[in-house]
């Protein structure tokens, strides 16, 4: 599926002539009208430099693996030919090839999923559910009124039989695997499916931070920490052992292989053998590129401090301020915890140069699965553990990596556990300082900058007015918020998630070798290519300009698109709209027939795209 040009969600501007900024320390008040410099000057005070909150300009300048020289490894270099070629394959369900039959894999579902059948470009790079199916699972969005209100709806397949979650290992008494929760036939994540936005920026990933540590039992190859979590994450989610054969097979990816990897392809020359370089260390380093590049750079927070006063409306003025702002100084100090240009590192570490830091115990509940994992496990007293799992220390038991804050916009739920629905919610949960699982709170860990951030003689919590905290839910809901992640936009520095119109509209070379446009190499659906998902439309053919209905305008844009250098259709397969698998004169053609002639009604979409062969 794909979303693309001309699709961005309109920020409401509440028009508020004034707005008051209130903070109270004791009995002393503050009263002042926010405005674009007292915002600079706090940010300017509590970071230091403004320009460390900027997100680089060009994808060089972003955080890189580095050699002990401290100069930058040029292995994981970010290089266009890698993250084109690391989007491409991040989407495609081609990788889900590893279902063990003797665990209970499901053949049916092999070439299925996809990295992004749990990380939606709509939901922010998360699941946008409580539940994460991958494997096993069938369907993905349906929509609103609009292409800008899709609704996650990714459901088990109720012919697949989930045993155990993924990740979870049930040993017998000899020490042998019973049950493995990464090799049954529905992948079900027990965690939140987290934000890949600004992955560059942490040494640590997954939620536990399990993925950069040097442990050789979950890093045999001493990867950087998104290096790392691809390898996890593709051996716990069915795409390792034999993904590489399946793209192998592949003409298109054998040439975007070759320019991604010409030192690797010079050795295939010589040797004759695609392993050399067609492998899951190729793969790792593709998606590691596209990952690393995975930031937004043009909501209106990002304008701002580029020096743009208008960007954010005078309510998100406000929620900017609360969000810099000490608890002293009647803020909420989110700052403290999000700062850096990602918003996802610890004050005073805008750098990334620390690796221990930003995790919390923040008193919250485990996930729902966690009560299926003890129900198989047979142990009532098995809990998710968080950074715990992974250090065996118990002074950081329940703690959970803390994520970013840009693209929150309708990328609910929330938390590891699921158990926030809404950033209201969120921002309320702060608000109160109460936890809500008691178990977290026996275990002593709990964070007093959660529960206590006043001062420990303070009421809990951060005491915000509601005025406060209508002004702190816009300003990460809009005011962070950036469409050209979901919508392109080539006027817009920030690229979309998933491969949009234009990054499938492929060369003459990769034509004549099977690419066809609208579709990834494999011609699979982009993110899953279960039937359910074949048949939920998020496009129509002659739909070409998006506003949803086929009429003369489509003929129009279909026109300027092919000989007046206009904009592409709103996704290539839209524009196809004899279903001949290529854009042409043919397409407006067919489209007039239809509308004025009583000719044929364009195809469905996706009709027996998944059974198409090169």
């Amino acid at each position: 599926m794909n979303f693309n040009r001309g699709f961005r969600p309109r920020v409401p501007h509440l028009g508020l002539c004034s707005i008051l900024f209130i903070g109270v320390l004791g009995d002393h008040s503050v009263v002042a009208q926010v405005t674009p410099n007292m915002v600079r000057a706090t940010v300017q005070a509590r970071v230091g430099d403004i320009n460390k909150l900027r997100v680089p300009d060009d994808d060089t300048d972003l955080p890189q693996p580095r050699l002990l020289s401290g100069e930058s490894d040029p292995l994981f270099a970010i290089t266009e030919e890698k993250r084109f070629l690391g989007q491409l394959l991040f989407h495609d369900p081609i990788r889900s090839t590893d279902l063990d039959l003797s665990l209970g894999g499901d053949p049916a579902f092999r070439l299925t999923a996809s990295c992004s059948s749990c990380h939606l470009s709509h939901a922010g790079t998360k699941a946008g559910q409580v539940f994460n199916f991958g494997v096993g699972g069938e369907g993905r969005l349906t929509l609103g009124l609009g292409l800008d209100e899709v609704l996650v709806e990714r459901t088990q397949s109720p012919s697949a039989a989930d045993i155990i979650p993924t990740g979870i290992v049930k040993i017998g008494t000899a020490g042998e695997v019973l049950l493995d929760g990464s090799a049954d036939a529905v992948d079900s994540a027990p965690r939140l499916s987290p934000s890949l936005v600004g992955a560059a920026f942490n040494q640590r990933l997954l939620l536990d931070g399990l993925a950069g540590e040097s442990d050789p039992a979950t890093n045999p190859d001493a990867l950087p920490a998104i290096e790392n979590v691809i390898q996890i994450a593709s051996r716990n989610h069915r795409m390792f052992d034999d993904q590489a054969v399946e793209v192998q097979l592949n003409p298109v990816y054998q040439q975007l292989f070759a320019e991604a990897f010409p030192d690797e392809h010079a050795q295939f020359l010589i040797s004759g053998d695609p392993n050399d370089y067609i492998n899951s260390d190729t793969m790792q380093r593709a998606i590691g590129a596209f990952l690393r590049s995975t930031i937004t750079r043009d909501s209106p927070w990002d304008r701002f401090l580029a020096g743009d006063d208008t960007s954010l409306t005078d309510q998100q003025l406000r929620g900017a301020l609360l969000f810099v702002s000490t608890v002293a100084d009647g803020g909420a100090d989110c700052i403290s915890c999000h700062s850096g240009p990602a918003l996802n590192q610890q004050l005073g570490d805008e750098e990334g140069t620390l690796v221990e830091e930003n995790f919390f115990n923040l008193g919250l509940n485990e996930h729902p699965l966690q009560d299926f994992a003890r129900e198989v496990l047979d142990d009532p007293n098995y809990h998710d553990l968080g950074r715990q799992n992974v250090t065996g220390n118990s002074a950081e038991a329940y703690e959970f990596r803390t994520l970013t804050v840009r693209q929150l916009k309708k990328s609910g739920p929330f938390m590891h556990s699921c158990e926030l629905a809404t950033l209201r919610d969120v921002v309320e949960y702060f608000n109160a300082g109460i936890p809500s699982n008691p178990l977290a709170v026996a275990a002593g860990t709990v964070t007093t900058q959660f529960t206590q951030p006043r001062g420990l003689a303070s009421p809990p919590g951060l005491g915000l007015s509601p005025e406060d905290v209508d002004a702190l839910v816009e300003f990460l809901d809009n005011g962070l918020y950036d469409p050209a992640l979901v919508f392109y936009d080539p006027a817009s520095p920030t690229r979309t998630f998933e491969p949009n119109a234009d990054d499938l509209t492929y060369r003459p070379d990769l034509q004549i070798l099977g690419a066809v446009n609208g579709f990834l190499p494999s011609r699979f659906a982009i993110g899953n290519d279960d039937p359910l998902t074949r048949e939920q439309t998020i496009y129509k053919r002659g739909y070409v300009n998006g506003d949803s209905v086929a009429d003369l305008s489509d003929v129009i844009s279909l026109l300027n698109f092919l000989f007046a250098d206009g904009a592409s259709p709103v996704s290539m397969p839209a524009g196809d709209v004899n279903f001949d698998l290529q854009v042409n004169l043919s397409d407006p053609i067919y489209l007039i027939n239809f509308l004025f002639r009583d000719g044929p009604e364009p195809p469905p979409p996706f009709e027996e795209s998944a059974q198409i062969t090169f």
